[in-house]
């Protein structure tokens, strides 16, 4: 698989523009801005913060207008101010970074093509948090889990998924097949929904179980994050 298909495999050439997509017609407000605005400005509780993580994950998928899966990846990559870039020798699974006015989304080209989704996702999710990290986050690691949970809402919608398991089509494979994401994601985001019986705590699987936590840091007032699920 070339660095480039991991952005093409599921929109072909005659596919419509997303309007969240940079080119479309412009809205009132930014993308961003409307995601950034569901946030209360203080220091949330996990529940809290899990709740904002599924609404905006649901909004961005109703500004764009997606009602099934798999959701494509040109939701993320066409986003205005947004450049992705593919590279095998990233230290970590992915990272967010502010470069001369627009995000770099760096994903590790070298890991399977549905973590790299999974990456790409989460790291969505440091753009959109980062005004406001400091405010809402006790520290680094729920950063890092919510981004794992806007991740899993956004690529396996609460509704698309029951409706999938409701109609038959529940075990790991196939809906890693539907959604396009691993089994490990499938597995974590249907115990959160009470759909599969949570794993003994020490047995139950990361959804990157062989990555490292990544580590949080500001310098100069862009961000790097390295992705952890």
């Amino acid at each position: 698989m070339n660095n480039t298909t991991i952005y093409n495999r599921q929109r072909d050439s005659g596919s419509p523009q997303l309007p969240t997509s940079r080119g479309a017609s412009a809205q009132e407000r930014s993308v961003f801005a409307v995601l950034r605005g569901l946030v209360p400005r203080r220091l949330l509780t996990g529940q809290e913060a899990e709740l904002v993580a599924e609404l905006q994950a649901n909004r961005l998928l109703e500004l764009a207008g997606l009602p099934q899966a798999p959701i494509p990846n040109e939701l993320i990559t066409e986003l205005p101010r947004v450049s992705v870039r593919l590279d095998p020798d990233l230290p970590v699974s992915g990272s967010a970074q502010w470069i001369n006015g627009r995000w770099l989304l760096s994903i590790n080209s070298a890991e399977p093509w549905r973590r790299q989704r999974f990456s790409l996702a989460h790291e969505l999710k440091h753009v959109l948090d980062h005004p406001l990290v400091d405010v809402i986050y006790a520290g680094p690691e729920a950063a890092e889990q919510m981004a794992d949970q806007f991740a899993g809402c956004l690529l396996m919608p609460r509704r698309i998924l029951k409706r999938a398991w409701g109609q038959g089509t529940q075990s790991l494979s196939d809906l890693a097949d539907l959604f396009g994401v691993s089994e490990r994601a499938v597995a974590v985001r249907l115990e959160h929904l009470g759909l599969r019986a949570p794993l003994v705590r020490h047995q139950q699987p990361s959804i990157h179980p062989t990555r490292p936590r990544g580590q949080y840091h500001r310098s100069r007032g862009a961000l790097f994050l390295g992705v952890t699920a």
